[in-house]
Order: structure tokens, then C-alpha cells, then sequence
């Protein structure tokens, strides 16, 4: 599908994407890999995933940062955030300590709540709702690149260069692209009129659905979270799987990935943004009690796992174009209000993740996780909807 939009906004998806995907690379190593970075510190597991929960109350900042972008501008949240983004992670080359990561996840948690909304809102201002689910679905390529290339790349580095060496390698490439952002990215963001921050108060006052759309990302998240905490672990406690074959294990599900982000991004322009996530956040509550169940067949795990991510991505990304829609006037306030919430869902489910995993195992982890999906559903279904000035599907 072609999306007629501004003139260089295809260059300009490209570039931001590619930023996106350093940033989500960051993000996304730590999962698979804490029993590693744990070995390299000298620290047990336990003290790694709380930097984890650490890292996601940083997305708390999302409503005072992410509005920085209606005052100063995209370009400059953007070129902003992945510069010290970048610097964030150098730190790890001269101090590669406990407490020198727990700065770099801070970092990584505080920049991506800056860049994610800033990037969302300006393709919300540039891109019509009928071909959004397309443009959106393409910069968010970057969350399933980061398991499909940044998973086997980090499992090299750490297996060769030691724990710190792929956050050294992102913040080495993200410093080039701050300044890419920079010289590609319009200087005035295409003249979009925007609320002023004095007027907060008031849109929240007057749009309720915020705050449910909050509400279900939160449970989503927290959901996920719930599973994915645990997943590296599990993987090597069921199956034994090494650094490098975790890495390409994990790559498989990041290509689940790349399946959901792109059937998102034509499904739900052609079939309506809520019927799409409200059916597969629901196969995905599913997806989730079957886990279990795939304990004793690598194979059979790969493949469950492989729906988990596909039904999952679909459900986030096909969401996305329809959180832009909520109020059209205010899109990176709503948008960094609703990652706050999955901040504090992913807090929260990397809090109660190892918690239910020593108690009763991936089985009670995978419970809970698939009623929360299915109570968001619910309130998804009944409560959050475009703004009803309209933009059809």
C-alpha cells in the first residue's frame, strides 16, 4: 500500500524506525539474557530483575517528558532522547558495575518514553487514520528487529566481548543517528497546531477515555510481562539452551513478531482497528494458559511461543493507530499517558513475574496472565474508542 503523505516522510519513517530500533534493542536484550548479565556481575538473578522494574517505573516520567515534544518539537524529543540515550550506555564501557547499568536501563526506560510518543504523534499528524495502521505498524518493525537481530547479535557479543559489549555497541551507533534525526526531521513538524500544556488538566477532565485506554494498556503489559520476565529462565531450565542458542531461539519469536507488526498494520486499516485487537487480544489470553503445556517439546514450545508473540504484536500495533485517534488534539499527551500505564504494567508484572514463578511455576504465571489479557479485552471492547468526530475504521 502507498501511503501520500508529506514529502520525505518515507526517508524520514526509515531513519526513525532505525532509531527505534537501537532503542528497543536495549530494552529488549535484558529479558532473555538477565541470567547472564547476573553471572557477569556476580549478583544473584533476583537483584538483575529489579533493575528491570526499575528501569520500567522510569516510564512514570512519560506524562512529564513526552509533552516536552508540543513545545519544543518533534525533531528535537527525537535527535534529544538518542543522544542521551547513546551517552547513557557509553557509561557501561568505562564502568561496566551493578549500579553503572541500573543507570543505563534508567536511561534507556526515560529516552524511549520521549521518542516512542514523539514518533507516534508526528506520524498521527502527517499520516490520514485510513492509512495510519500501515505507517505505524512499519516504525513498529523496530520492536520485533530487536528480537529478531538484536537477540543472536547480543548473544554473540556477550559470549565473546562479556555482558556490557552489546549496550556499548548500541550507544556507539546511537550518537550517528541523533544527528541523522536531526538533519532529516522538518523543523517545525509540518505547522501542526497543538494544545498548549496549560490545558492538560482540562482534557483530562473532559476525555475519560484516557484513562481507560490507560487502564487496558496497563493490563496488557503487565500481562506480558508476567510471561516474558520469566521466559529467559524457563528456557534455560526446560531446554538448557546456551547463550547462542537462546539468542536464536529468541530471534525466532522476534520473526513472530515481524508477522504481527505487518499483518497489524493491513488488517486493522481494512478491517477496523477495535475488531482486530479485541479478537486477537483475546487469542492471545488463550495463548498464554497453553504455555505450560509445551514443557517437554523444545519444538512444540518454539511453535506455542511463535502464536504467543504473532497474536500479541498484532493486538499492540493494531492498537497504536487507534490510541493516535482518541483525542486528536492532544496525541503525544495521550500517547505518553497510555506508556506510562504500560510502564507500570510492565513494573508490575516484573515485580509479581519471579514471585509466582517460585511459587507455582510457569503454570500460575501464565494463569494470571491470561485473565488480565482478558479483562483488558473486556474493558478495551466497552470503554475505548476513536474520537467520535470521526475517522471511520
Amino acid at each position: 500500500m502507498t501511503i501520500r503523505t508529506a514529502p520525505g516522510l518515507t526517508r524520514q519513517l526509515l531513519i526513525l524506525t532505525l532509531g527505534r530500533l537501537l532503542q528497543s534493542s536495549a530494552l529488549r536484550l535484558t529479558y532473555p539474557f538477565l541470567p547472564a548479565f547476573a553471572r557477569g556481575l556476580g549478583v544473584p538473578l533476583q537483584a538483575v530483575t529489579q533493575l528491570v522494574a526499575l528501569r520500567a517505573f522510569a516510564g512514570f516520567l512519560s506524562p512529564i517528558l513526552a509533552p516536552l515534544a508540543e513545545r519544543f518539537g518533534r525533531r528535537a524529543s527525537l535527535a534529544g532522547s538518542m543522544l542521551v540515550f547513546g551517552l547513557a550506555l557509553l557509561l557501561l564501557l568505562v564502568w561496566p558495575a551493578y549500579w553503572a547499568l541500573a543507570v543505563a536501563l534508567i536511561a534507556i526506560g526515560v529516552t524511549k518514553v520521549v521518542y516512542d510518543p514523539a514518533l507516534q504523534a508526528y506520524l498521527g499528524d502527517t499520516v490520514p487514520y485510513r492509512q495510519r495502521g500501515v505507517a505505524l505498524a512499519l516504525s513498529e518493525t523496530s520492536w520485533a528487529g530487536a528480537m529478531l537481530l538484536g537477540a543472536p547479535l547480543a548473544g554473540f557479543l556477550i559470549a565473546r566481548q562479556g555482558w556490557a559489549a552489546p549496550f556499548v555497541w548500541l550507544g556507539f551507533l546511537s550518537l550517528p543517528m541523533a544527528w541523522l534525526i536531526w538533519k532529516q526531521m522538518p523543523a517545525g513538524d509540518g505547522g501542526v497546531a497543538r494544545i498548549p500544556l496549560s490545558a492538560l488538566p482540562r482534557v483530562f477532565r473532559r476525555h475519560r477515555v484516557i484513562w481507560f485506554a490507560a487502564l487496558y494498556m496497563l493490563l496488557i503489559m503487565a500481562a506480558n510481562e508476567l510471561f516474558f520476565i520469566v521466559y529467559g529462565g524457563w528456557m534455560e531450565e526446560q531446554f538448557g539452551l546456551g547463550l547462542a542458542s537462546l539468542g536464536l531461539a529468541t530471534a525466532v519469536l522476534g520473526g513472530a513478531e515481524i508477522a504481527g507488526e505487518l499483518a497489524a498494520g493491513v488488517a486493522v486499516d481494512r478491517f477496523g482497528k477495535r475488531p482486530v485487537i479485541i479478537t486477537t487480544g483475546a487469542l492471545t489470553g488463550l495463548a498464554y494458559l497453553l504455555v505450560p503445556y509445551t514443557s517437554r517439546s523444545l519444538a512444540l514450545a518454539l511453535i506455542t511461543l511463535f502464536f504467543v508473540f504473532l497474536v500479541f504484536e498484532i493486538t499492540v500495533v493494531g492498537g497504536v493507530p487507534l490510541m493516535t485517534e482518541v483525542v486528536p488534539s492532544a496525541r503525544t499527551v495521550v500517547l505518553s499517558i497510555v506508556l506510562a500505564a504500560g510502564s507500570l504494567g510492565r513494573m508490575l508484572g516484573a515485580l509479581a513475574g519471579p514471585f509466582l514463578w517460585q511459587r507455582s511455576g510457569m503454570g500460575g504465571n501464565m494463569l494470571v496472565a491470561g485473565l488480565v489479557m482478558w479483562l483488558a479485552v473486556v474493558l478495551l471492547a466497552g470503554r475505548v474508542r476513536e474520537n467520535a468526530a470521526g475517522r471511520g475504521a
